[in-house]
């Protein structure tokens, strides 16, 4: 039974085809799904955030994003007053929690939070992490919703252990970017065209993480559909 499983989870690790996402402005990347049912859709912005990136999976009710906290520059995740600050964010945006822990990823340190919003159908379960590096504090978002954990999700578990920054040497001198200036490299997805799905992400009162808005907008347009 062991050697079942462990050749089930090697054959879908294989199988998780991923292609290569970068931000020239912020000089980081990572290896996202391709797999059928993956899109990146175009995020609004979030009060704090830098959204980079915002993918979702409607079938699998699976999102994963990459963004960057503003306000704190090259800070140290190890000190208590800059974990509260990032833990008031969190519960701002209404994730619950109990807890973190120290996790190392692609050779950076991670501080990490297992998280749930909502209840019943909307509840979501995942992971958010971050990690300070190249002078910036960048976070990881891994959402899934039908009673299903996207810490056990092999393609979002990937693409998260893949993300890396370059050597930061080439950022010390960087200033804080205008990413409203910012014009998409050819390596970089564009949004999917699918007009009616992005209408149902508008923002809640034009506040909130864009990732966890958009997951409720899937659960709610698949319920729609059922309906």
């Amino acid at each position: 039974m062991r050697t079942t499983i462990a050749l089930l989870l090697l054959f879908l690790a294989v199988s998780a085809r991923a292609r290569e996402w970068k931000s020239a402005l912020f000089h980081c990347s990572a290896n996202v799904p391709e797999a059928t049912g993956w899109q990146t859709i175009e995020a609004s912005p979030t009060q704090g955030l830098a959204v980079l990136l915002v993918m979702q999976h409607p079938a699998k009710r699976a999102v994963f994003g990459i963004n960057v906290v503003e306000k704190l520059r090259d800070a140290n995740l190890a000190d208590p007053a800059i974990q509260k600050e990032l833990e008031a964010m969190l519960r701002q945006f209404g994730y619950q929690f109990a807890g973190h822990s120290n996790v190392t990823e692609g050779g950076l340190g991670w501080l990490q939070y297992p998280v749930v919003s909502g209840v019943g159908p909307q509840q979501v379960k995942g992971v958010i992490r971050f990690t300070s590096a190249g002078g910036y504090v960048f976070g990881i978002t891994m959402l899934k919703g039908g009673g299903q954990d996207a810490s056990q999700d092999v393609e979002l578990q990937q693409a998260a252990r893949s993300f890396r920054v370059n050597p930061s040497s080439m950022l010390a001198a960087a200033p804080a970017p205008d990413k409203s200036a910012e014009t998409p490299s050819a390596d970089e997805e564009q949004p999917s065209g699918d007009d009616d799905f992005r209408r149902r992400m508008i923002w809640y009162g034009g506040g909130g993480v864009i990732v966890l808005l958009v997951f409720f907008g899937i659960i709610g347009g698949s319920r729609s559909k059922k309906g």
